[in-house]
């Protein structure tokens, strides 16, 4: 069974949405199957293997959309592989 990973993020102007395709471009050529997705267009993490959670961030603070979707993923982050990135 291949290996599924989301990269999702929360991007204000572009530059961590940049970042997360560009982290979903490196995962791919290495044979990973890869999706890079914006927080608001995730409802859930099934079928994923890994979870890449991106934010911009303002006066020392992820965005609070970020913030909001690590909480309402909460239960399904904790049984799975994760990683940040800002």
């Amino acid at each position: 069974m291949a290996t599924r990973v989301l990269v999702t993020y929360a991007s204000k102007h572009g530059s961590t949405q940049e970042m997360a395709e560009r982290i979903a471009f490196s995962l791919n050529q290495l044979g990973i199957h890869t999706d890079a997705r914006p927080m608001n267009k995730v409802d859930e993490l099934g079928g994923y293997d890994g979870v890449v959670v991106g934010s911009s961030v303002y006066f020392g603070r992820w965005m609070k959309a970020a913030t909001e979707f690590v909480e309402r993923v909460r239960p399904a982050l904790a049984g799975s592989r994760v990683w940040l990135f800002s």
